[in-house]
């Protein structure tokens, strides 16, 4: 289990999603479920932090601009 499944795992986490780390955006894109695009979308609406990330997108944020895998 990679640091970035546990944190997507965990709904308290306060971990950082590194947006210049490819190799990390493509972790944390497998982490959370979601494509790229959500991801950097999300990050441009709330931030870095994955807490705020998840809160994002299963509020219905990015709902419906997740592509299924």
């Amino acid at each position: 289990m990679t640091t970035e499944t546990r944190a997507a795992d965990d709904p308290g986490s306060e971990a950082h999603v590194d947006v210049g780390d490819a190799a990390a955006v493509r972790r944390w894109t497998e982490a959370l479920g979601v494509t790229d695009s959500a991801l950097m979308k999300a990050v441009q609406r709330v931030g870095t932090r994955v807490d705020r990330i998840k809160d994002y997108l299963g509020s219905g944020g990015m709902a419906g601009d997740q592509e299924d895998a």
